[in-house]
């Protein structure tokens, strides 16, 4: 699928299909053969970089063909922006001196989403920025994914000083994952971003050069949150995995005392099973006697393990 927007005073609106080479932001979403090559006709896109933005393992990177910039980045798909799981998806940015052309999997983001977090709008006029605002949003979605993950780690970590082991395998584990997904995306990101001033098909002004060093420190940023995050869920998980660990040497330790407490008595009922002469076998009083004995040496058997700690 092809949208078509265009720069109508210093705002997106999507525009006829017909005006292909004089819309500013050409947006390919899963497109078909016949769109793909009509890409390859209109703007001379090569079709192996169209088919490496559509591939959801693709790293981020950036090219340079005599016909156009390619910047591919790691994107946060939209059903993960709230609360699932986090998977991201490249999106292939394509920089002509003209247009603005995005090849993506999944549509992440829509033309009405690049500016709906603003109070201020900023406007776009040209493809410096455009190119600009679709690095921000992919910044601002992994950023809304990112903050909130230092609450769900604190909780976390009570968790674990509280011993409430039942409520924090899955949820640690899940997050551990998601962060270090993120991570990577974020490390990838930085270096294809980083490499921006390479591009020979988009210049900047001086306003956007400051914009676009403020977005790889926001990027730059996100990766040494998710850094720390990264190394705090890893002792999260670790001391929970010792707690576990501790929690079965207890109940194994617990286990085995009981064992040989009760083996005394099973011991002495299995020597009185015997057809051989045993004491008091002729005392009327014989079976309370070894009743007694036996509730006193386990009762001395209890003790003993209780103070040496091991019941």
């Amino acid at each position: 699928m092809l949208k078509l927007y265009c720069a109508v005073d210093g705002e997106l609106r999507e525009c006829n299909q017909s005006k292909l080479e004089d819309a500013l932001w050409v947006d390919a979403i899963a497109p078909s053969h016949e769109e793909v090559d009509l890409l390859n006709k209109t703007f001379k896109l090569q079709l192996q970089d169209v088919a490496d933005c559509l591939d959801p393992n693709e790293r981020s990177r950036i090219e340079l063909d005599d016909n156009y910039d390619l910047l591919v980045l790691r994107s946060l798909i939209r059903s993960a922006k709230e609360n699932g799981t986090a998977q991201t998806m490249p999106i292939g940015i394509f920089v002509t001196p003209r247009n603005i052309i995005t090849v993506r999997l999944i549509a992440t983001f829509s033309g009405s989403d690049l500016m709906a977090d603003f109070k201020k709008k900023p406007r776009i006029q040209n493809t410096g920025d455009l190119f600009l605002a679709l690095i921000r949003k992919i910044n601002r979605d992994i950023d809304r994914k990112v903050r909130p993950m230092e609450g769900q780690i604190s909780v976390l970590q009570k968790a674990v000083l509280s011993r409430q082991m039942g409520e924090i395998g899955e949820r640690a584990y899940n997050l551990n994952s998601e962060l270090i997904l993120l991570n990577t995306s974020l490390l990838s990101n930085f270096n294809a971003i980083s490499m921006i001033g390479r591009a020979r098909h988009i210049s900047f002004t001086e306003d956007q050069a400051d914009i676009l060093e403020d977005l790889e420190n926001d990027v730059a940023q996100l990766y040494d949150m998710t850094t720390i995050y990264r190394e705090i869920m890893q002792n999260i998980l670790r001391a929970h995995e010792s707690a576990i660990a501790n929690n079965l040497s207890s109940i194994m330790k617990i286990l085995t005392s009981i064992s040989l407490i009760l083996m005394l008595p099973t011991l002495i009922a299995s020597l009185y099973g015997m057809n051989v002469d045993l004491p008091l076998q002729n005392d009327p009083l014989a079976f309370w006697i070894i009743i007694a004995i036996t509730a006193v040496a386990v009762a001395f058997l209890w003790l003993a393990f209780k103070v040496k700690k091991l019941l």
